[in-house]
């Protein structure tokens, strides 16, 4: 028979800021043995937030990120190394899947794409494609 074990963990609570009238007390005071409780001791809905400092900036996503690294590594050539990645997926996809499986993958991205501009509402790839179809 197999048990399962679960945990579970809390963050802890955050420090307060003393003020004036409110002094933080480390343990229980004479008053709480008394059996009245003390105000000191009990955090309020205010009592959640930092001490001091700043709150920490959100940092950047991965896209956002990779973007900034080519703009610095490769300064006016971005598109060209974008171009050369796609190239290399492409390949890699040939050799591991096959042609109509890598073009089936390319058509479904495409069609994927114009749903999502067509959504957006600047349907570049649903134009260009009426514009095929058009009789001249």
């Amino acid at each position: 028979m197999s048990e399962k074990l679960t945990c579970r963990i809390e963050p802890a609570d955050a420090p307060t800021s003393a003020s004036p009238d409110k002094v933080p007390t480390n343990g229980p005071s004479a008053a709480d043995a008394t059996g009245t409780q003390s105000t000191a001791a009990q955090p309020s809905g205010d009592a959640a937030q930092p001490a001091s400092g700043p709150e920490p900036t959100a940092q950047p996503g991965a896209f956002a990120r990779a973007s900034h690294w080519l703009d610095e590594t490769f300064p006016n050539s971005r598109n060209a190394v974008l171009g050369g990645v796609t190239g290399l997926v492409v390949a890699l996809l040939l050799f591991a899947i096959g042609v109509l499986k890598t073009l089936v993958i390319a058509i479904l991205v495409v069609v994927g794409v114009a749903c999502g501009q067509y959504l957006d509402g600047d349907p570049k790839i649903v134009r260009f494609v009426q514009s095929l179809m058009k009789k001249r």
